[in-house]
């Protein structure tokens, strides 16, 4: 016992100097079309940044027809026992490349880092329940040091960043869930509060909805995840980490509001379906403001993007803009509109501009809104992203330079991700939502909370 406390004691010595090397991170890539040897490949390049040491977390991506199964066997024999979450996306991303078909992982490694991880199946049948139950298993299965954790949180004490404490928790969530599969639609704020009844809503939340390629949504297909070994259909993981490391979050759309305020005046379906904007259907609604033949509109909604391209923002309390696009005619006279996650009644709403040169502006505001919350110039050393599939489908062959930006707005930090519809997350400080039309980033530091004076 008095080894084992001696080797405690020379282990805090250490962290008192410690800067670099507090947070390691590698990350891979493979195209190869065998889903073992892509795996395989993906994350061997991925554990060569860690300097030998196991990782504490990997973060799988893929994209494509892969056999998950194929891959977990790939993914098992070089992460070994190592936790790994991840699934399928419409596309992945690896710095600013788009990949249709692909795997990225990004493995990460720290001593000032704990996990604890859960994840189900079946979660659509009580998104709620589930997302309650899910990370019940997940705080359980946190291991804490306790040497190191409240000595981290002491030396912050000392140094007298009560502010920074309360402001840059040492704690955080992923969530991955599944996205929309007609008929079921996306259920990702009943997970948001699923998650939030256990832990709270001031906890960050970030991550996303795992979904197929946008040009196959109206096929038959699997949305599948990945939970260290098992193969997850209808899957939620849920992430808990306790950290010591510097860490930021943050995300937005870019599109600009058109006219005036209007409201959702009617809502059925849990409010999937809109039936009313102002006392008019939404698509004399969308006819009007775009202007536009109302036959013109209905005729094109679909093949031309429009709700895509136009889509419809609801303003919060602190106005902040969460955009809902998408929507495609429904009901008896075809004069409603279906979405893929629920608009509120009664909320206002302004028609918003999606073309790419207001969306180019996200990253700006992304970078800044980082920037100024964590007080840090410094590069970031890893950045993951969730990024909008309808984003990708508006911006087109314009979307890789969205990327470029991205990536070069936080000095070169290395960025994988993947394209979702449903991005979960806020902007630094807020609360968690489910967004559309966003790029929402989470990135890493190398430098420990206790640097931050």
């Amino acid at each position: 016992m008095a080894e084992g406390l001696v080797t405690k004691w020379s282990k805090l010595q250490e962290v008192k100097g410690q800067k670099e090397g507090s947070f390691l991170s590698g990350t891979g890539m493979s195209k190869n079309n065998n889903s073992y040897a892509a795996a395989k490949d993906a994350a061997q390049q991925s554990i060569k940044g860690l300097n030998g040491k196991k990782p504490t977390l990997s973060y799988v991506f893929f994209s494509g027809d892969h056999d998950p199964y194929e891959l977990t066997r790939g993914l098992k024999e070089v992460l070994g026992d190592s936790e790994f979450v991840g699934g399928l996306g419409d596309r992945v991303i690896y710095e600013d490349q788009v990949i249709e078909k692909g795997v990225v992982v990004a493995s990460i490694q720290s001593d000032f880092m704990h996990v604890g991880i859960a994840s189900a199946d079946n979660t659509s049948e009580n998104s709620f329940e589930t997302a309650k139950k899910v990370t019940k298993d997940a705080l359980a299965k946190l291991s804490i040091d306790s040497y190191i954790d409240p000595y981290m949180q002491a030396l912050r004490m000392k140094g007298g960043d009560i502010r920074g404490i309360v402001k840059i928790q040492p704690y955080y969530i992923n969530v991955f869930t599944n996205g929309f599969k007609l008929p079921k639609m996306g259920e990702e704020n009943k997970v948001i509060l699923g998650i939030s009844e256990i832990v709270g809503r001031q906890i960050p939340i970030w991550g996303g909805s795992f979904e197929t390629a946008l040009e196959k949504v109206l096929t038959k297909y699997e949305i599948y995840s990945l939970h260290s070994g098992k193969v997850l259909k209808d899957g939620l993981i849920v992430v808990f980490t306790v950290t010591s490391l510097l860490y930021g979050y943050s995300m937005a759309h870019g599109a600009k509001k058109i006219g005036e305020l209007d409201v959702i005046s009617k809502t059925s379906m849990g409010g999937y379906v809109v039936e009313e904007i102002s006392g008019q259907t939404p698509v004399d609604w969308y006819a009007k403001k775009l202007k536009m033949d109302k036959k013109k509109f209905v005729d094109n909604v679909m093949t031309l993007g429009l709700t895509q391209r136009w889509p419809i923002g609801m303003v919060d309390n602190l106005g902040n803009v969460i955009i809902r696009g998408g929507g495609v005619p429904t009901g008896p006279k075809g004069e409603s509109l279906a979405y893929v996650a629920p608009l509120v009644e009664g909320a206002p709403i302004y028609l918003m501009d999606g073309d790419p040169k207001n969306l180019f502006k996200a990253t700006e505001q992304i970078v800044n809104n980082i920037q100024q919350y964590t007080e840090e110039k410094e590069s970031p050393k890893l950045m993951l992203v969730t990024s909008c599939l309808t984003r990708r489908g508006v911006m087109q062959d314009k979307f890789p330079n969205d990327l470029k930006n991205l990536k070069k707005g936080f000095g070169g930090a290395t960025l994988i991700g993947f394209t979702t519809s449903g991005e979960i997350g806020s902007t630094s400080g807020d609360l968690a939502n489910c967004h559309h039309l966003t790029n929402n980033v989470f990135v890493f530091y190398n430098k420990l909370l206790t640097s931050k004076k």
